[in-house]
């Protein structure tokens, strides 16, 4: 069976991970996910992430967690998906939760952040949000 949005795959294990406080989680590898993952942990959403290559190559990822049981993320949400793609130019990019939260962009430069993208003066295709 082929998966059509691998973005939403990794997205809903690192979700789900979050959920039941599991130290960390793996993710089939693509170069894209390891992107996206660059700034996640940029944006101190995720504690790391390494290539794994035992087997299938695949990427675990360390879920970010604070004292007093606090979960890194609160939620992460898919905004683009394959039925519906959602573009934003630099002046259309969402301010998410007053700036404690980000959105994921994937521009002609790379994946970015909703704030490096303000600041590189491009838009793209809006990915997902996380908080």
């Amino acid at each position: 069976m082929t998966m059509t949005d691998t973005i939403a795959d990794m997205i809903t294990r690192i979700r789900n991970g979050n959920l039941i406080s599991k130290p960390d989680v793996l993710v089939p590898y693509s170069i894209l996910k390891e992107e996206i993952l660059k700034v996640l942990k940029e944006s101190s959403f995720i504690r790391n992430y390494e290539v794994v290559t035992e087997g299938r190559k695949s990427l675990k990822v360390e879920l970010m967690y604070y004292p007093a049981n606090k979960k890194g993320i609160t939620e992460i949400r898919k905004v683009s998906k394959p039925g519906g793609r959602v573009y934003v130019n630099k002046n259309e990019i969402p301010v998410i939760k007053n700036g404690k939260g980000v959105a994921v962009l994937s521009t002609p430069v790379g994946i970015l952040s909703d704030k490096k993208a303000r600041e590189q003066g491009v838009g793209g295709e809006l990915l997902f949000y996380v908080w």
